[in-house]
């Protein structure tokens, strides 16, 4: 057996991590009260996707808590099981009635035996339960005996400290899922549905709101500690079922009665309790810093804000600096360089400025770090890619190489091992940290879900050192430090398709930072998050079909629904390079808009969307203003700011002229042909914006927040009934967009104006031409108007 270096034992384990911070510096991101209910049906649902089950209980013994040989005796080392759950009733009026007698039974012990030893359970769940969704809280949590008094176990702080936690709901008819007959066969359980049905629609509502608040206690595990998985109970009366989450979902058991078997719900509490730190579901590559670590993190992220920022000290450094350090909250990560079995570097970081949001997918965490070794400032990307996928440092290595612009600087990356190898070897493929939920999709215990068979993806721990290490666009200063910061990204996106005939595919205000370098007054603009990006065909067609992207900033060709073929193209990032623009002006800089008609425009704009059966669609606010200005020209920035809009919305698509007594919409052929080549070809765009910001002087310090929620970075979008906003960058499978016919004929009009003051919004009135139907619908016969994403 190889020797290794892990953290075994409680004491090594990283609690109370802390989390982002909004951009008020005062709140903690996705457990506000604002938005909670949406939360709560969107985690449900994405469970209701990612669930396995159900897995018989001892299948689930050898699987994941697995004992050596030499502790598998419980009549030597346990207490005996027999009534041991026998006060819990096994049906209840209230959950309390449920909580408090299996407490006491979970925490029975004697001189020298206990149930669950070295761990205690305590009561969670407040008094009296609060109906708010984002102050909810798990009925019992576990905590090791060193955590019990743990200074931070008050509200959800506690799950930073939870080792597992039970959630209780009083009778067995509120079950999540039902189990098939004992006696099925293979065939019948392949058939069965285990997600609980009911015809009743206030059941189905209580059940998936049940769901949905067991999840975000997951979720919420997972963003106060550094975990690979987590384990948790459900329990409905006396019936229980285990659960094992990962990244990738979750496998759940088959329920059983804690009062017929007891002996089951103590085999896993002993077995829980003698597995080591990393066994129960802790990362055991990070650990709690030293002190001298803590003071050399502290200064070193002190002068950088200080650089960055160009503060003077006083209050408001302090208040920087808090955004990337909580005291006493600093842990060491230890990356292990990729192909190396030596190279180790200890990063050290404490609260992060992004905490994943949501329990499956990549669940990205980024810091600002220090390296222990050399007390530079990095940035750490800790992050699950898609196991099939190329690695980001290894594309950006490439760039790099290529000699592409305003890219940021790998210093390391790699895989997360299990533990950090003693010696040099290499390490197999099941050394690393893994999901495991879809390896157990096919097999014959499991049923369908919500009338699906199961398939979870694969996903792996990364992480990712960068030397590039600056704010987020939205922290942007003025007009200038906007412009010359996209007019970089340009660069980098067509240094990147010139010298690596690669797409970005994801140009967001969150994938591009702003860094001061030395003897530069404007900071520089990076293009970062290079993990979806892909290679192009010789027409510089993207090789991987479908959508890719940030919902908010997409192209509307990659909106519409138009069947699995697209291919997106730099025309489609260069859209989304606009909207960036055009977005972060609308938020943070000087306009005449009132606070709705900000929101209206926001929402038409970027947030809009429809289902065509069960791929969404979208971009009606951007098709209709590509057309015809019609929000827009409703906005009146500073006069340099407009000029250059109207320009960049001109080289994207020509303004079209109606006549007022004709329905048809025109567009001089020239002017199209001109487009067309202008927007083909990112020389055209760059050239103009360099000159541009030659010849004009910009604003350098006219930042102004807005009233508006999106501005302040605690905004959840609102949701169509039963429809999913994808915020993230999955891939969604759309086709291409149809030709486009253009008249000859000119004609000229005025265009009528939507009113942006009317409160709820509704749709602009003004009459569509084929063409616009045509896009829309994406080839089909017209856009529903029943469920019309530019109705609220």
């Amino acid at each position: 057996m190889s020797q290794s270096t892990p953290f075994s034992s409680s004491e090594h384990c990283v609690y109370d991590a802390p989390k982002a911070l909004d951009d008020t510096l005062t709140l903690t991101r996705s457990q506000e009260s604002a938005g909670a209910k949406w939360r709560n049906q969107r985690r449900a649902q994405n469970c209701r996707r990612h669930a396995v089950g159900p897995m018989p209980v001892e299948e689930f013994f050898r699987q994941f808590l697995a004992l050596p040989q030499s502790q598998q005796s419980k009549e030597e080392f346990a207490l005996s099981s027999r009534g041991a759950f026998n006060r819990v009733p096994s049906d209840a009026a209230t959950a309390a009635e449920i909580y408090q007698p299996m407490v006491t039974a979970l925490n029975y012990r004697t001189k020298h035996k206990s149930r669950c030893p070295g761990l205690v359970f305590q009561v969670t769940a407040p008094s009296p339960y609060p109906r708010k969704l984002a102050d909810m809280e798990p009925h019992i949590c576990c905590y090791t005996v060193a955590n019990r008094e743990a200074p931070g176990l008050r509200s959800r702080h506690h799950l930073g400290y939870a080792e597992l936690f039970i959630e209780v709901k009083p009778s067995p008819s509120h079950d999540y899922f039902v189990d098939p007959p004992a006696d099925a066969t293979q065939q019948v359980r392949a058939s069965h549905e285990f997600l609980a049905q009911t015809q009743d629609d206030a059941f189905a509502r209580r059940r998936d709101r049940a769901l949905g608040q067991h999840v975000s206690y997951v979720t919420e595990i997972f963003a106060r500690q550094y975990r690979v998985f987590v384990f948790s109970i459900s329990m409905s009366g006396s019936r229980a079922r285990l659960f094992r989450w990962d990244r990738a979902g979750c496998i759940v058991t088959e329920s059983f009665d804690v009062r017929a078997q007891p002996d089951l719900m103590c085999a896993f509490l002993w077995r829980f309790s003698k597995v080591s730190a990393s066994a129960r579901g802790h990362d055991p590559t990070v650990g709690v810093a030293s002190k001298k670590e803590e003071a050399l993190f502290h200064a070193s992220i002190r002068t950088y804000v200080e650089t960055q920022l160009q503060l003077s000290d006083g209050a408001e450094l302090a208040g920087a600096v808090t955004e990337h350090y909580a005291p006493g909250h600093v842990s060491a990560i230890r990356v292990l360089a990729q192909g190396s079995a030596q190279e180790v570097h200890r990063i050290l970081v404490s609260r992060p400025v992004i905490s994943p949001l949501y329990l499956t997918g990549r669940c990205t965490r980024g810091f600002w770090g220090v390296d222990a070794s050399s007390g530079r400032v990095v940035f750490l990307k800790d992050t699950w890619r898609s196991y099939s996928g190329r690695q980001e440092g290894m594309v950006l290595r490439e760039l790099d190489v290529q000699g592409v612009r305003y890219v940021p600087l790998v210093l390391v990356h790699g895989d997360v091992p299990d533990s950090i190898p003693v010696g040099e070897r290499t390490l197999l493929e099941h050394e690393f940290q893994l999901t495991v939920t879809d390896e157990y999709c096919s097999d014959p215990w499991t049923c369908k879900l919500d009338g699906q068979s199961m398939d979870a993806a694969k996903y792996g721990h990364y992480r990712l050192v960068l030397g590039t290490v600056g704010y987020g666009l939205k922290r942007l200063k003025g007009t200038e430090e906007l412009l010359h910061a996209c007019l970089d990204v340009l660069h980098a996106m067509k240094d990147a398709l010139d010298k690596g005939s690669r797409l970005h595919r994801d140009i967001s205000i969150g994938n591009i930072i702003l860094v001061r370098e030395p003897d530069r007054r404007i900071r520089r603009g990076y293009l970062v998050d290079w993990e979806t990006s892909c290679q192009v065909d010789e027409a510089g067609q993207s090789l991987e079909p479908g959508r890719a992207g940030t919902w908010l900033f997409m192209s509307w060709n990659m909106l519409v629904h138009t069947g699995p073929e697209t291919q997106q193209t730099l025309r489609d990032d260069m859209e989304s390079l606009l909207y960036v623009v055009l977005y972060c002006s609308l938020l943070w800089l000087p306009h005449n808009l009132s606070k709705e008609s900000l929101a209206y425009i926001i929402y038409v704009m970027f947030e809009a969307h429809t289902m065509y059966g069960d791929i969404q669609a979208g971009g009606d606010g951007k098709i209709i203003n590509a057309h015809h200005r019609s929000y827009t020209d409703r906005v009146k920035f500073a006069p340099a700011l407009n000029e250059w809009l109207n320009t960049v919305m001109d080289y994207n698509l020509p303004r079209e002229i109606e006549d007022e007594d004709e329905a048809e919409v025109s567009v001089n052929v020239a002017n199209e042909e001109q487009w067309v080549d202008r927007w083909a070809d990112p020389t055209h765009l760059e050239t103009f914006w360099a000159e541009f910001l030659r010849t004009h002087t910009l604003p350098s310090d006219d930042r102004l927040i807005h009233d508006h929620p999106h501005a302040l970075g605690n905004y959840t979008p609102r949701p169509n009934p039963g429809i999913i906003v994808f915020r993230s960058t999955e891939a969604i499978s759309l086709g291409k967009q149809p030709a486009v016919e253009v008249s000859t004929k000119r004609v000229t009009r005025k265009r009528p104006r939507p009113d942006l003051s009317l409160t709820p919004p509704v749709a602009p009135p003004f009459r569509r031409s084929k063409r616009i139907r045509g896009l829309q619908a994406g080839g089909r016969e017209a856009v529903p108007t029943t469920s019309s994403s530019l109705s609220v």
